[in-house]
């Protein structure tokens, strides 16, 4: 007798990764991998990963070929079968989760001499970036942060705010502070950089890139900038780079829309935490802009609403100065509606976010749609942060609820005891863990409906004042890394530059006495402080002038 299987949930899971150089579908095999291990543990589950591969390759290919064939073919597919408790041979539940992903690493990477000055001018002057938010003037735009392309339509975006001040956050003197100190630690670790990366190279075989901080870090300075640097891709030439990272994610979301899952998520990662939320509030007049003509024919063929009324509909000036800009094949009154496009969303997840810092430092670039009732009442949005994470934060600034929103869920998780890599262990399985995070979101996957926290304690972890007292605690660390750091360089300079001075006698006998004030640590500590400062009033000069 042959049994019945029955029919197959299909679930989608579209990914965004975070800063670095992430290589296309690294991302997709990382989180697939770990949520894969993470359903195996559960005996009770019967777990098959598929790949969609080909061996269609280019010649000298070191590794298969993986295929994304739009909406039709995920690379990535993770089957489950959940069996009857009653009776092993009966399975009562397939569900298949679909992975999918945002791939924008390639965007804007630059190894260039003047990429790297640029860089280090803009990271070092963050400090002393200028203001332009306030209370009395929260609505003010100005002609270079507030412009039609980080608001879309402008009727229908708002800014983040503070809900207890009612405020748009500004930067305090004490972000300044932080801003300062941190700058003035990575100016200090940056000698020291070629340096190590060579010794870690030859004792550990750890490649660690003497630029490694621009090719990270690079990524937040071009989604920040007005202006893109370049000559940029040719389909938003002349445009900031972060149009074509909002590209590539609007993209992903309709082509999500159009694969009519049964229901369907997006987890987001680090920067792309900012990319993601860019894409869900972008604004049903601005969606089609970001799309190619087949893609939007698609759509127009799906049955989401594609136009709107005459009242509503652009004018030709504000189609003009849209950005992206609008291509001449769409009508003034065609939109994507919203509502259509995210029926059935039901999950938001953001873990390692720095949203609240980018509303802090670059409102303009994280505003809010009006209207979030389009999402269904089963979405959720959750934000996952690691107080030990410098780059996460709750998301304090975006309270949803006074747009027809649902309040964010906040967890506070431990991802890892090491300072500073909490950043990219959000979802990592450890089998030894008895609830690690990846866990409780591969159950929220194949289950569906709300998201189920079980909290983890060690140590009175994640109480608030545990929190506080490690913040207070990270203050010290960093302070004595400087220190730290300021030593090392007295060392080397001490034990080899004056060394080779003395072998090429350029100073000799008493003459040394003169050159010792080099390798006093407290000079290093003063230069680079003198060093930020100047950079950063020169930047904040530059800004005014301009």
């Amino acid at each position: 007798m042959t049994t019945v299987q029955p029919k197959p949930e299909r679930v989608g899971i579209l990914l965004v990764h975070g800063i670095g150089k992430t290589k296309k579908f690294e991302n997709i095999e990382a989180v697939a991998r770990n949520i894969a291990a993470a359903l195996k543990s559960d005996s009770n589950l019967a777990v098959r990963a598929m790949i969609c591969s080909s061996d269609d390759a280019e010649y000298g290919a070191t590794q298969q070929t993986w295929l994304a064939n739009e909406k039709k073919i995920a690379p990535v597919v993770i089957e489950v079968k959940e069996y009857d408790p009653d009776d092993s041979s009966k399975v009562i539940k397939i569900t298949e989760l679909s992975f999918r992903e945002v791939w924008w690493s390639d965007i804007g990477k630059s190894d260039s001499f003047q990429f790297q000055l640029s860089f280090w001018k803009w990271g070092l002057s963050l400090w002393s970036r200028k203001q332009y938010l306030g209370k009395k003037d929260q609505q003010k735009q100005d002609k270079e942060d507030f412009s039609e392309e980080d608001f879309g339509t402008l009727t229908k975006m708002a800014l983040p705010k503070n809900v207890s001040k009612d405020a748009i956050p500004n930067i305090t003197w004490f972000d300044r502070l932080r801003f300062f100190v941190v700058s003035w630690i990575v100016f200090l670790i940056l000698p020291l950089l070629s340096f190590s990366s060579g010794i870690l190279s030859r004792i550990f075989g750890i490649e660690v890139p003497s630029d490694i901080l621009a090719q990270y870090l690079g990524d937040i300075k071009n989604y920040q900038e007005q202006k893109r640097e370049g000559a940029g891709y040719l389909i938003d030439i002349g445009q900031p780079q972060r149009v074509s990272v909002r590209r590539r994610m609007i993209t992903g979301l309709v082509k999500m829309g159009l694969a009519n899952y049964d229901r369907w998520y997006v987890l987001s990662h680090s920067l792309g935490t900012v990319v993601a939320f860019n894409g869900l509030m972008e604004s049903d007049a601005a969606l089609p802009n970001y799309l190619n003509q087949d893609l939007w024919e698609e759509v127009r063929n799906d049955g989401m609403r594609t136009t709107t009324d005459q009242e509503n509909s652009l004018s030709q000036k504000q189609a003009d100065n849209m950005f992206p800009s609008r291509p001449a094949w769409l009508e003034l009154n065609n939109i994507i509606a919203r509502e259509d496009l995210f029926k059935n969303l039901k999950g938001f997840m953001t873990y390692g976010s720095p949203l609240s810092k980018f509303a802090v430092v670059w409102p303009a670039i994280v505003p809010i749609n009006r209207d979030n009732s389009v999402f269904s009442k089963d979405f959720e949005w959750i934000n996952v942060y690691d107080p030990t994470d410098p780059v996460a934060d709750k998301t304090k600034y975006f309270d949803l609820e006074n747009y027809q929103g649902k309040k964010t869920i906040e967890i506070a998780y431990k991802a890892e005891l090491i300072h500073l890599l909490s950043h990219i262990e959000y979802l990592t399985y450890h089998p030894k863990r008895k609830n690690p995070l990846v866990k409780q979101v591969a159950t929220w996957l194949l289950r569906g409906g709300n998201f189920e926290l079980v909290k983890e304690k060690s140590w009175g972890w994640p109480d608030n004042t545990c929190i506080r007292i490690y913040q207070f605690i990270r203050y010290i660390i960093w302070f004595w890394l400087g220190l730290l750091v300021a030593g090392i360089l007295d060392f080397f300079v001490s034990t080899k530059l004056l060394k080779l001075m003395e072998d090429s006698k350029l100073i000799q006998g008493d003459d040394k006495i003169t050159y010792l004030d080099i390798s006093n640590p407290l000079l290093y500590v003063v230069l680079a402080g003198i060093i930020v400062f100047f950079v950063g009033i020169v930047a904040r000069l530059q800004k005014d002038r301009s």
